[in-house]
């Protein structure tokens, strides 16, 4: 009856040991991340991500909730100002305030941004311009654009 909580256990505890092996290319502890997606309205950003859960993780998760996720997800994203929206088992969405300066008349300076995992596809859209990043950990050089 009573087999179910040595395996939880277990899973826990592998669970707590998998951040030894924490930030390596584009993995965080038991996260793995794929594309990042950043929408730049005015100054604030949308930030959307995938990634993908080792296996056993989900259900952790499922039990205990998504906090350690979340910390992860954000630590690389690397925007200090990050707002949860919604943080599922393999997808998030953040809110960022201020992300981009804004120089008056609707221009806007979106600065050289790092994050703090390598991500296979970055791309960020502004209002008549999209830049594409593949393979990368840095957007390495700001760029300018005008919201109508």
């Amino acid at each position: 009856m009573r087999w179910y909580l040595p395996v939880l256990l277990g899973l826990l505890l592998s669970a707590l040991a998998l951040p030894v092996l924490a930030a390596e290319g584009n993995r965080i502890g038991y996260v793995t991340f794929g594309e990042a997606r950043i929408q730049l309205v005015d100054g604030d950003a949308r930030v959307e991500v995938d990634y993908s859960l080792d296996p056993g993780m989900k259900l952790i998760i499922l039990f205990f909730g998504s906090g350690d996720l979340q910390k992860k997800i954000e630590r690389s994203l690397n925007f200090p100002s990050a707002r949860p929206e919604e943080v599922g088992l393999a997808h998030a969405v953040f809110t960022v305030d201020r992300a981009a300066e804004d120089y008056g008349d609707h221009a806007y300076w979106f600065p050289a941004h790092s994050f703090g995992v390598t991500f296979p596809e970055v791309e960020v859209k502004a209002p008549g311009i999209t830049h594409s990043y593949t393979d990368t950990r840095d957007i390495p050089r700001g760029f300018g654009y005008f919201s109508p």
